[in-house]
This record gives structure tokens, C-alpha cells and sequence, in this order.
């Protein structure tokens, strides 16, 4: 029993500690109003003087910047990787705009954003220690935001994207220096069908990707909660870590 009560004790230390860390920043924009955004440091971020790679890391649709971290699954994860992950609150707008109004908001993520952060925070401000990931309407700001800037970004995840059929022109008119795509769908969501004709583009155009499929599983946080982890073990496999 002393040992169980032990244990929780320290689980509920590093809880709160990663809370901690947790930080709701409004951005000013030049346009006047604040950008919102969740930032999560390392956890050794206030005792070190490292610089550290950054996941820009979106939610889905009528969910906003607090989505992620109300998940007891992703503090664990993000604590195993000392990454700073941000997690803008999307416009409310997005889903219901027209091409123009949602390429301005991928403009400004590829570029005040990620400059804003960088000006911030002890980033390594590189295309190759920056990715950019989301599930739902946010795997579709994560594709379309790096299919227009690719040298902002080194890595993209899309999980169970909400993506229509313009991306198709996005990819056949991205530069052969595009980042690399991690996709997955679950077999049972309605918008497997269009992720796999992504894929089919991708490798079309011989850009690198991998494509996971989820049998059994539809539009749902069973899958996205494990592909949050999954897509942070790709990059410490493709040697995004921290530095100096």
C-alpha cells in the first residue's frame, strides 16, 4: 500500500509540474486583436539554456487551443520528447471559408506565427527542427500550410484530415524539397477516401510520406490520441531534437 500511495503521489507531481508549464500566450497582430495559442515547454526548458525544435500541432474542428491538453493521453507523450509544442487556437471562421480566406490563415501561420515564436522562445529556428501537425480540419491547415511554405517546414502529420480536393493541386505544385508526410485515417472515417487519393498524389509526385491505415477505427480521438505519440517517435527518428 505505501508503495501504491507513492506512486500516485508522483503522478500527481508530474501532472501538475507538466501543467505548469502549460501557457495560454495572446499574440498581438498588426491588424489589432490577439492570436491565441497553448505553448508547451520541456521540462527542463526554465533550467537550461538549450533550444529546442517546435511542433505546431492544431486541433479539429469546433474544438480550440486547450483540445490537446485536456487529453490525459498527451502529457505523457509530449513529456518523453523535449520538444515545445504549440497549439494555436484556429479561426472559428476556417472550416466555412473559401479558398482566399483560409490561405491567408495558413500564410500567417508559416509566417507571424512561426516568427513570433521564434522571437520567443529558445527555438532552433530551422525548416528541419519545425513540424506542423493536426487531426481533422487541423490536418488540413497542418497539409496545406506546408504544401504552400515547405521551407518553413520540415515534417507534416495528418490524421484524418479534413482535406478536399484542391490539395491536389497544393501537391503538383510544391517544390521537390517538400516536407515529409505522415498520414493516417481510420478504415471506418468518412474522409478515408480522400486521404488515400493524397497519398496516391504524393507518391505521384515521388514526395516522401508514410500512410498508416486504422482498421476498425472512424473519426475519432481512440486514433488520434496514439498518432500524437506515433508522429513524435517519427521525429526524434529523423533526428529532430534539441541543442544548443
Amino acid at each position: 500500500m505505501g508503495c501504491l500511495l507513492l506512486v500516485a503521489a508522483a503522478l500527481v507531481a508530474f501532472a501538475g509540474e507538466a501543467r505548469a508549464q502549460a501557457r495560454t500566450v495572446r499574440m498581438p497582430t498588426p491588424l489589432g486583436g490577439d492570436r491565441v495559442f497553448a505553448i508547451l515547454l520541456p521540462a527542463a526548458y526554465d533550467s537550461s539554456e538549450a533550444r529546442y525544435p517546435v511542433v505546431y500541432l492544431f486541433h479539429g474542428g469546433g474544438q480550440d487551443h486547450t483540445a490537446y491538453m485536456a487529453r490525459t493521453a498527451f502529457l505523457p507523450v509530449a513529456r518523453r520528447h523535449e520538444y515545445i509544442v504549440v497549439m494555436p487556437a484556429a479561426d472559428r471562421s476556417y472550416s466555412g471559408s473559401g479558398p482566399e480566406a483560409q490561405g491567408r490563415y495558413h500564410d500567417f501561420v508559416a509566417t507571424e506565427l512561426v516568427d513570433y515564436v521564434d522571437a520567443h522562445y529558445r527555438t532552433l529556428p530551422s525548416r528541419q527542427n519545425r513540424a506542423i501537425a493536426g487531426l481533422s480540419m487541423g490536418g488540413r491547415i497542418a497539409t496545406m500550410t506546408a504544401l504552400a511554405h515547405p521551407d518553413r517546414f520540415g515534417t507534416v502529420g495528418a490524421w484524418s484530415a479534413a482535406l478536399r480536393p484542391d490539395v491536389e493541386a497544393a501537391v503538383q505544385h510544391v517544390s521537390t524539397a517538400a516536407p515529409y508526410f505522415y498520414v493516417s485515417c481510420g478504415t471506418l472515417d468518412t474522409l478515408l477516401p480522400i486521404n488515400r487519393e493524397f497519398v496516391e498524389w504524393l507518391k505521384e509526385r515521388e514526395l516522401a510520406h508514410e500512410y498508416r491505415e486504422a482498421p476498425g477505427l472512424g473519426h475519432t480521438w481512440v486514433l488520434w490520441d496514439a498518432q500524437v505519440g506515433v508522429f513524435f517517435d517519427l521525429l526524434k527518428s529523423r533526428g529532430v531534437r534539441a541543442g544548443h
